[in-house]
């Protein structure tokens, strides 16, 4: 039986075609943010400060209304907090993540259509708690 599992096995192996191309996670606009570093040296905070500031300039040719700026300095805000914590590889990635959403303006909105942000205190109305009619006490529930 053992047997009939291995070569059952190795045939579906077998009929399995290779990848045409290798699929390796690209990180976003590695093209557009250019560093000074080379490719195997770690990057600095030169490096993201000028990547920060290059993506900061196309998000503010957008108008503040519009949702990918909105987007995209929130990328830029979690840029600088892996700045903060020494995280240059990680401060480049969102970088190029807000030049993209800028670049190919990933959110659009329809006309009368809004951006509904919610401040720290609030909450959606559809997660808010319903307040439930009368609450039993558990010994009435088991007495059913």
């Amino acid at each position: 039986m053992a047997n009939i599992l291995v070569c059952a096995a190795l045939l579906l192996a077998a009929r399995r075609e290779p990848p045409a191309t290798p699929s390796a996670p690209a990180a976003p606009a590695a093209a557009a943010i250019e560093t000074t570093a080379s490719e195997d040296a770690e990057p600095t905070r030169e490096d993201c400060v000028a990547a920060v500031d290059k993506a900061q300039a196309l998000a503010n040719a957008l108008p503040k209304e519009h949702p990918s700026r909105y987007f995209a300095e929130r990328h830029l805000h979690q840029s600088m907090a892996e700045a903060g914590n020494g995280e240059f590889d990680d401060c480049l990635y969102w970088a190029a993540a807000a030049f993209d959403e800028v670049r190919e303006l990933r959110h659009q909105l329809q006309p009368g259509e809004t951006l509904g942000v919610l401040r720290p205190d609030e909450t959606p109305a559809a997660l808010a708690p319903v307040p439930s009619a009368e609450k039993k006490p558990m010994r009435d529930k088991a007495r059913k």
